[in-house]
C-alpha cells in the first residue's frame, strides 16, 4: 500500500514542532536573561510633578536588577550637599546646579536630562494683567516697585530673571526681589498680598491659578536656554566603579520617560497617585513639563553664559560644560 503525504499536512506538522520546540525554549531564554542583581541606588530629587519619572522608575528598575532607594529633598542645594557628603549617589539636580557645580570644582557628571519646561512666572491677579502683558507690568512697577517672592539661586529664579532682561527689565534693581526658599511657601507669598509675582515651579504655578489668586503671566523658554529644567547627575569617581548601576538606572529612566510621553491621560492618571490635586489642575500642569532624557550640551552652555551675565556665577564656564556631561550611556541604551 502506497502511503501519500499530504502538503497540508506535512505544514501542520512542521508548525507544532516548531512550537514545541518554542515551548521548549521559552523557560530557558527567560532565565538566561533574568537581570543580575544589582544592589541599591540612592537617588535624591524634590517633590514637583518633573520628578514623576523618578517615582515610576523606582516601579522599573527592579527589572533591570537595581533597586532605587528614593530620598526626597525640599530643594537642588540640599541635594548637591548630600552628594557632595555620600548621603546619596545620585541627584536629580536642575541645570543650574549643574553649572554651579562646574564652577565650584565638584566633579559632578549629568547622566541625562529628565524635564523640560515648568518654569513660570505668576503675577497676582490683583494686578490686573493679561499673560504677556509686559508694558503693563513696567507701567505697575513704575506706580509702585513690585515685590517678587523666589527661591534664590535656583533654575526658575535664574531663567525668570534672563526672561525679563529680554524685555528690558532688571528684577534684582528694578523689583524688590524676597528670597523664599521654600516652592510650597509661595502660594501663600501671593495669597497674603505682600508679593506681586512669583517666579515658581510646577505645580505650585498652576496651583496658584487655578486658586485664582494669579494668573500665568509667562513662561521662561524664550532665552537661549530654551526649556531645560531637571537633570540627573553623579560624582565621577562613583561612575567610574558603577558603569552598570548607571546603565540600569538610566535604561528604567528611558522606559518611566517613553512611558509618560506616550499617553497624556494616563500619565495625569499616574502622576495623581503622587500629587493629589484636582485633575484639571494637575492636567494643566503637567502640559507645562515634557521629560526628554537628552543632554541638551548647546543649551546648558547657554545658560551658563546667562548664569555669569546675571551674576549667578563668578565666572562664564560654558566651554567646560561639555566636560561635565557624559553622553556614552545613554546612546548605549539608544538615547539620540
Amino acid at each position: 500500500m502506497t502511503f501519500k503525504f499530504d502538503p497540508a499536512r506535512r505544514l501542520l506538522i512542521a508548525m507544532s514542532c516548531i512550537g514545541a520546540l518554542t515551548g521548549l525554549a521559552a523557560p530557558a531564554y527567560a532565565q538566561a536573561t533574568k537581570p543580575a542583581d544589582l544592589g541599591v541606588v540612592s537617588l535624591g530629587w524634590t517633590k514637583t510633578t518633573a520628578a514623576t519619572s523618578v517615582i515610576l522608575g523606582e516601579k522599573l528598575a527592579p527589572k533591570y536588577g537595581l533597586k532605587i532607594e528614593s530620598v526626597v529633598f525640599n530643594n537642588a542645594v540640599d541635594i548637591s550637599t548630600a552628594m557632595v557628603s555620600g548621603q546619596i549617589e545620585v541627584g536629580l539636580l536642575t541645570s543650574a546646579h549643574l553649572i554651579r557645580a562646574v564652577e565650584t570644582d565638584l566633579d559632578f557628571v549629568q547622566l541625562a536630562g529628565n524635564s523640560r519646561g515648568n518654569v513660570t512666572i505668576i503675577a497676582s491677579t490683583k494686578l490686573g494683567l493679561a499673560p504677556g502683558d509686559w508694558k503693563g507690568l513696567k507701567e505697575a512697577n513704575q506706580k509702585k516697585k513690585l515685590r517678587i517672592a523666589s527661591s534664590r539661586g535656583s533654575i526658575n529664579e535664574l531663567l525668570s530673571i534672563a526672561t525679563f532682561a529680554k524685555f528690558g527689565l532688571d528684577a534684582n534693581k528694578d523689583f524688590e526681589l524676597t528670597n523664599i526658599a521654600a516652592f510650597a511657601q509661595h502660594a501663600q507669598a501671593l495669597r497674603s498680598g505682600e508679593f506681586d509675582l512669583v517666579f515658581s515651579t510646577e505645580p505650585n504655578g498652576t496651583q496658584m491659578v487655578d486658586e485664582g489668586i494669579g494668573v500665568l503671566f509667562s513662561k521662561t523658554d524664550m532665552t537661549d536656554a530654551g526649556s531645560l529644567h531637571t537633570v540627573f547627575a553623579v560624582k565621577r569617581d562613583w561612575l567610574a566603579k558603577n558603569g552598570a548601576k548607571a546603565k540600569a538606572l538610566l535604561s528604567a529612566l528611558k522606559e518611566a520617560t517613553d512611558w509618560l510621553n506616550a499617553d497624556p491621560a494616563r500619565t495625569a492618571a499616574e502622576a495623581a497617585k503622587s500629587f493629589p490635586l484636582k485633575t484639571e489642575t494637575l492636567q494643566s500642569s503637567l502640559k507645562l513639563n515634557r521629560w526628554d532624557l537628552r543632554l541638551a550640551v548647546p543649551e546648558t552652555q547657554a545658560l551658563a553664559r546667562i548664569a555669569a551675565e546675571q551674576k549667578f556665577a563668578g565666572k562664564d564656564v560654558s566651554a567646560q560644560v561639555p566636560a561635565a556631561m557624559d553622553n556614552s550611556i545613554l546612546k548605549d541604551i539608544g538615547v539620540q
